[in-house]
């Protein structure tokens, strides 16, 4: 993005051009047809087919591993989250730089991820110190990142860490509903923020790449102007912001949204691809979990841990003896928090696939 104009703020007088009532019309008309769809179908879940139970399990992993890489390379570059958020070269700053590599290091190799995820919730807190309360606002995503991972994990923790995890799995279905509404809304603020009401900005970074204007240069639609453009992307981009918000059909939503951000994948400078990679994984993850379906996922984690399954894997690989088929499972793992039914001892059976509603 060029320089000077990162951070500008937005011109509010701005904010009653045509592009406000096209988002207004817009979401209305598209979530009362979804809403229809939805009332027809009779479930908010469609759609669904077989193959994203077997898709589920890797479900945190693909977000963790996609918000680490992103927050690692922002951290080379002195930057937090995006480019426009350049560290200062003060105690601060230099906390948050390391408190990032912390928590990208905690995401990729799933080493503490869930102490990784509440470092990152108060990395993002911090940031609202150091950087203007819009742009912060704007990766509202990480929040609801960090939210989702400290809830579900990604990881099998050891015995005593997950006698005290499993009063969180009450918690899963909230934790994808925030970040659900938090996606949707950081969507909806860059929209606003960086393009709506910032056209300069957009504009801007259309001369630095001309081709990302795919009405012009693929298309020939010379009437396109990047102004007109920057609008359009900016209707498109808070129109999805807006549907995530009001769950309506998330799947169906998360879908359509996979359009306009992967065929513009070849288009974007690597920088841009290496920022959105979040939103990549958060896609991946709502277009499982959907509108509301309990996930489940943190007691399959915590499951292998409380039924003993982790001891035995642990003297398994230290070369002691195969423990007996009959050995005891703690009542403790007996049911799930959410559903009440009884689960098999075994963490590597069907369990760990999702029942879908």
């Amino acid at each position: 993005m060029p320089e000077g104009l990162q951070l500008r703020s937005p011109q509010w007088e701005l904010f009653w051009r045509w592009p406000t009532l096209a988002v207004t019309g817009l979401s209305a008309f598209l979530w009362a047809g979804l809403r229809l769809l939805q009332w027809a179908l009779g479930t908010p879940h469609w759609p669904n087919p077989p193959h994203l139970a077997s898709m589920e399990p890797c479900a945190t992993r693909v977000l963790a591993l996609h918000a680490g890489i992103s927050l690692v390379w922002f951290a080379y570059q002195r930057e937090l989250f995006v480019p426009s958020l350049e560290l200062p070269n003060s105690l601060l700053g230099w906390a948050l730089l390391v408190a990032t590599v912390i928590v990208a290091f905690t995401f990729i190799t799933a080493l503490f991820d869930r102490a990784g995820a509440a470092l990152l919730l108060l990395v993002y807190l911090a940031a609202f110190a150091v950087f203007p309360p819009v742009a912060v606002l704007e990766q509202l995503h990480y929040l609801g990142i960090a939210l989702v991972l400290l809830v579900l994990g990604q990881t099998v923790p050891p015995l005593g860490v997950a006698k005290y995890l499993v009063r969180f799995t009450r918690y899963e279905r909230h934790a994808v509903t925030a970040l659900r509404l938090l996606t949707g809304l950081a969507l909806v603020i860059v929209a606003f923020s960086e393009k709506l009401l910032n056209p300069e900005l957009s504009s801007a970074f259309l001369r630095q790449y001309p081709h990302f204007n795919v009405l012009h240069s693929l298309f020939g639609w010379t009437w396109v102007s990047d102004r007109f453009f920057g609008d359009l992307a900016g209707v498109v981009e808070a129109t999805i912001g807006i549907l995530l918000i009001t769950g309506v059909l998330t799947r169906v939503v998360i879908l359509a949204m996979w359009v306009p951000f992967n065929l513009t994948v070849p288009l974007l400078p690597p920088v841009e691809l290496l920022g959105h990679l979040p939103i990549f994984g958060i896609m991946y993850l709502l277009l499982l979990y959907g509108s509301g379906v309990a996930p489940q996922t943190a007691f399959r984690w915590l499951q292998p841990a409380l039924t003993g399954e982790l001891a035995a894997a642990q003297r398994r690989l230290a070369g002691e003896e195969e423990p007996s088929s009959g050995e005891p499972v703690p009542a403790q793992a007996a049911s799930t928090p959410n559903s009440g039914s009884r689960r098999p001892s075994s963490a590597r059976t069907s369990a760990r696939c999702l029942q879908y509603r």
